[in-house]
């Protein structure tokens, strides 16, 4: 269940215009109270990449992430933000 919020908790921060870096997206969710090392939240991002229309930019490092233009994100309209 960590896992899923966490997953969530990235897929929200990931923006549809420009771009978030690895090391961004863990100073955001440090800040959020998620303290996860930088390594944890690249691999959960290569596994984000890999199942929705997340593009990695990697022509330089750290790589940037974002939404693809054809994107339609995620969208739980029904579910209760407990669920």
């Amino acid at each position: 269940m960590e896992t899923l919020q966490f997953a969530l908790e990235l897929l929200k921060r990931i923006p549809r215009h420009g771009r978030i870096s690895a090391p961004e997206l863990h100073e955001q969710l440090a800040g959020a109270g998620l303290d996860r090392d930088l390594r944890t939240i690249q691999r959960q991002l290569d596994m984000l990449v890999q199942h929705f229309d997340i593009e990695r930019d990697d022509r330089s490092k750290p790589y940037g992430y974002s939404w693809k233009p054809h994107a339609r994100g995620i969208s739980a309209p029904m579910l209760t933000a407990q669920e």
